[in-house]
């Protein structure tokens, strides 16, 4: 059986058929099946409602719209015979918002009455819009809900303002999401509050412009997206070094500019992002379509989300930061222990999976305490650099190089069996062979390098393979120093 769905008319005598086979009745009967509306008269009512200019919409219990006001149908775009069965969910631009909604206000249990409320709705052409709202419950004579009424009217400026920078401040401070999570979010409430559908947080690279976050409606952008600067609005943007905005580029100066002849953005603003006192990229929000002229409200709250993206970018550099010292030798600027066993713990799984060779080299620098001892321990920190940077100098890009403590180093070889280790060690014992190391003013010495070398066997775990690397160098070292051993052989 359908569901009835009542409106008033502007016509008493009208009456149609709902596809469902539910009715539409005329005004006096929509308010007569809301009892809590019976000791007011229904025309006088109709009257009352059809001269707001407030949209008011009234549903039954279960939220089904029952009548709009002819403001409603010119606010949201929706003529009444679009809104027959509709559940109120049809005006929420957030699908969310209709169920906080319904446990906040509009449910049979809420016991206050109008409540004053901000909300975004969305328009029958898909614009979405902020309102503020004053709805409540509709009582029968004997205090039972019998349905619902909500007045929504367009926020003002000043309202829109309070509303974002109230959704910018619970971004900001929401503990669960990180950077990147909080700058996207950042961009969608830009795009929101601007009605600009294109967001974009860039990065500056020279003359090239890389999409590092975006919010684009066909998905026509990705991030790592890269463009040249000039061929941007955001160059204006970074001349200016300002917040700038275009609300219609066909009439205005830049119409010739090449973002317009290629994209057709015909609104845009935009302002730079400074990190650290220089601008690291720009945060902008575009349309095909023109706007309203900005204001210098809108100038202003521009560089208000460009400062808060600002942060958010320099926060992160911090924790990479933090996180590489954490994972970073001091001295030699290699791996440390935890850092180069977490690589390697990842290479022996990816060796498993791939049934590709992994081969790890343990080098230890012969006799390391006597040059501790003659020339102290800045002179031992200056042969460990030099042997560090040595190292790097000699592995292969795919090499993974760290110190393990003291004068002892690892070098992780994926995709590297036996042959291919000993090469690596030989080369690196042959260098150092021939390189003087400075430990003084006017003095250098030579030191030699004993080596274990061991390939990831079918049973072995990380554990096993540190085990047996460490076994062959400690095999080479009691051998007399300055040779290599392989473990197994």
């Amino acid at each position: 059986m359908g569901r009835s769905v009542v409106r008033l008319s502007s016509d008493p005598s009208t009456m149609t058929r709902h596809e469902e086979g539910g009715v539409m009745f005329p005004a006096t009967d929509a308010m007569s099946r809301l009892p809590g509306l019976t000791s007011v008269s229904p025309s006088l009512l109709e009257d009352i409602f059809n001269q707001l200019p407030e949209a008011v919409v009234v549903a039954d219990k279960d939220r089904y719209v029952v009548y709009v006001n002819p403001a409603t149908e010119r606010l949201f775009g929706y003529d009444q015979s679009d809104l027959a069965g509709q559940r109120t969910a049809i005006f929420y631009a957030d699908p969310h918002d209709f169920d906080d909604q319904g446990e906040r206000r509009y449910n049979p249990s809420v016991r206050s009455g109008m409540d004053n409320y901000r909300m975004s709705y969305r328009c029958a052409d898909g614009t979405v819009f902020l309102a503020h709202t004053c709805g409540g419950v509709i009582r029968d004579p004997s205090g039972e809900t019998c349905g619902y009424i909500a007045l929504v009217r367009p926020a003002r400026a000043a309202e829109k303002s309070i509303d974002t920078l109230q959704r910018l401040h619970a971004i900001s401070a929401n503990p669960n999401m990180d950077s990147d999570a909080r700058i996207d979010a950042i961009l969608a409430l830009g795009a929101r509050h601007f009605g600009l559908p294109v967001a974009i947080q860039s990065r500056i690279d020279g003359e090239v412009y890389v999409v590092e976050h975006c919010v684009s409606p066909d998905d026509g952008l990705s991030p790592g997206a890269g463009f040249e600067l000039p061929g941007t609005y955001c160059v204006h943007t970074l001349k200016a070094n300002r917040p700038i905005g275009f609300h219609h580029t066909a009439h205005s100066e830049i119409h010739n500019h090449p973002c317009y002849l290629n994209f057709g953005l015909e609104s845009y603003i935009g302002s730079p992002i400074q990190v650290e006192g220089r601008v690291y990229g720009t945060l902008n929000f575009s349309s095909p379509e023109p706007c309203r002229p900005f204001s210098q409200d809108d100038l202003i709250f521009m560089q208000l989300l460009a400062d808060t993206v600002g942060h958010e970018i320099h926060e992160r550099q911090m924790r990479d930061r933090l996180s590489a010292l954490a994972r970073t030798d001091e001295l030699t600027g290699l791996a440390n222990r935890r850092a180069i066993t977490e690589v390697l713990e990842w290479q022996v799984a990816h060796s498993r999976r791939s049934g590709l060779p992994l081969c790890v080299l343990s080098l230890d620098l012969d006799y390391f305490k006597r040059i501790n001892d003659t020339w102290g321990h800045a002179a031992g920190d200056k042969v460990l650099r030099a042997f560090a940077a040595i190292l790097l100098g000699s592995r292969r890009d795919v090499d993974r190089c760290g110190r393990f403590g003291g004068e002892e180093f690892i070098v992780v070889l994926p995709d590297t069996g036996l042959s291919g280790g000993r090469a690596v060690a030989r080369r690196l014992r042959d260098t150092m062979a021939v390189t003087p190391l400075s430990v003084s003013d006017g003095e250098s010495v030579t030191v030699t390098l004993s080596a274990g070398l061991a390939e990831l066997g079918p049973d072995d775990t990380l554990e096993s393979l540190l085990h047996r690397v460490d076994a062959a160098l400690y095999e080479a070292k009691n051998g007399g120093r300055d040779r290599l051993c392989v473990a197994g052989e």
